[in-house]
């Protein structure tokens, strides 16, 4: 497995200094993080000549939204967290449209998108409304060379199963967050590979506890800290055969950060060793 943190870029005049600072915690992948008002093929070129230089493999595009609304809780985001809003989702699917010739040009294959909550209720009106979105997007991405993975937390396991099998464009997959699936309450790492373990592909290796709080999401916790079975998570995995990256998260800034990235790694290398 290859081991990787997330490089979010503001300017690409600062994508050489970032992955300088990956490379420097001795990793070799990212899932990059970039949301400029407008993609264009020439920051696709400077920030892939980057990455190339410093040795850093951009291993997914995680692909946010431009705008700022999403609030990051358990009430009101089910309404407004992603492609699902009623005032913003169709901005937002627009933007996403936006990304796929810049991955093109990237050379990056993966996008990761937050979709935002997705009821469990096969029939709701907004389950429907998510499976026209998200078909449209997964076939647009389809000619550019592009699978579109879910970022996991707003729904249950199954749910996502079930949306992937419906949507059925055979570029649908999984972006396995072991973290979120706690810290939204809706499930749990270990079954999740269960249930999603054929479309993971790719890893956000982060930590957590639950929720106490009906409207607000589960404190993320540094790797061992919180109540992620990894052990067991990457047992599951490597029993589906899964051997491609593990991307380290951690949701601070600063040099806690670095540390807490850097503990993280050798923590989980020693969990491999022993599997």
């Amino acid at each position: 497995m290859k081991f990787g943190t997330l490089v979010r870029l503001k300017n690409v005049d600062d994508c050489v200094a970032a992955f300088e600072k990956v490379k420097a915690m001795d990793l070799e992948s990212c899932q990059l993080v970039y949301k400029p008002a407008t993609y264009t093929l020439e920051s696709a070129k400077i920030i892939k000549a980057a990455a190339e230089k410093c040795s850093i493999e951009i291993s997914a595009f995680f692909a946010g939204f431009y705008d700022d609304y999403t609030a990051w809780e358990l009430k009101y985001d089910f309404r407004n967290a992603g492609l699902n809003s009623v005032a913003f989702g169709a901005e937002r699917l627009k933007y996403l449209l936006g990304v796929l010739p810049f991955l093109q040009e990237l050379g990056v294959s993966d996008m990761i998108i937050h979709a935002g909550f997705v009821p469990n209720d096969p029939f709701a009106p907004e389950y429907t409304e998510m499976i026209c979105r998200v078909k449209l997007l997964a076939d647009r991405a389809k000619k550019y060379g592009v699978n579109i993975l879910f970022e996991t937390g707003g729904e249950s396991p199954i749910t996502l199963l079930r949306l992937i099998q419906e949507v059925n464009t055979g570029n649908l997959f999984v972006n396995l967050d072991t973290g979120n699936l706690i810290m939204y309450g809706y499930g749990n790492p270990c079954e999740a590979v269960m249930t999603l373990g054929q479309y993971v592909r790719n890893v956000h290796a982060k930590d957590g506890v639950p929720p106490t709080d009906p409207y607000k999401i589960g404190e993320e916790k540094a790797l061992g800290e919180g109540v992620v079975d990894f052990k067991r998570v990457f047992t599951l995995l490597k029993e589906r055969g899964y051997d491609r990256f593990i991307t380290i998260e951690r949701e601070i800034e600063g040099e806690e950060q670095k540390r807490d990235i850097e503990r993280g790694f050798i923590y989980l290398k020693e969990i491999l060793k022993n599997i």
